[in-house]
């Protein structure tokens, strides 16, 4: 027997002879949310997701008839992980092949494998940032340093791969004119 919620209602004999309603779903579209709906439950905009669909990072999502988005609430699963891993420092086109490993899905070898490598560089990066970072921390607390603030963080942009900003060693050291 089919309900008027497009439920499907099925009775079943108890062993005390009384009838026992079991009711289960027959719309899949049941567990399906509107974009905003997910939007505003894994608290990000419309726009986002439609954007992480554009990049890979979230499944193309299943349309009604006439056109609409209709999302699993598992995606939230992918919005989360991706935020997650924005958090972490990964860019966005750093997510997307790590997004399905975070979100539990099943990935290929290779896939594995990338993952691993990008996580093991973002790893290699946060340590020469800590390393940066320590030494910049030095040279604030010694006001005389051998090695001034701008030298610290021009050798830090130089030590970056294919770094783009400029070489801040070459900005002259400010004088100080005792205003804080």
């Amino acid at each position: 027997m089919v309900s008027r919620r497009g439920r499907d209602t099925t009775r079943l004999a108890s062993g005390r002879g009384e009838a026992e309603v079991m009711t289960r779903s027959s719309d899949e579209g049941a567990s399906l949310v509107s974009i905003g709906q997910l939007a505003k439950a894994a608290g990000v905009s419309s726009r986002t997701i439609r954007y992480y669909e554009e990049l890979g990072i979230l499944p193309e999502p299943r349309r009604s008839p006439g056109g609409t988005r209709r999302y699993p609430r598992e995606y939230g699963g992918y919005i989360a992980a991706a935020l997650a891993l924005k958090d972490l420092g990964f860019r966005l086109d750093e997510v997307k092949p790590l997004a399905r490993l975070a979100a539990g899905r099943q990935v290929s070898q290779g896939q594995r494998e990338a993952a691993a490598r990008l996580v093991e560089d973002k790893i290699e990066a946060l340590a020469r940032q800590v390393t940066v970072l320590r030494r910049l921390a030095d040279s604030v607390r010694v006001p005389d340093a051998d090695l001034p603030v701008s030298a610290i963080l021009g050798s830090a942009v130089l030590a970056q791969e294919g770094a783009t900003r400029t070489d801040l060693s070459v900005v002259p050291a400010i004088a100080d004119d005792g205003a804080a």
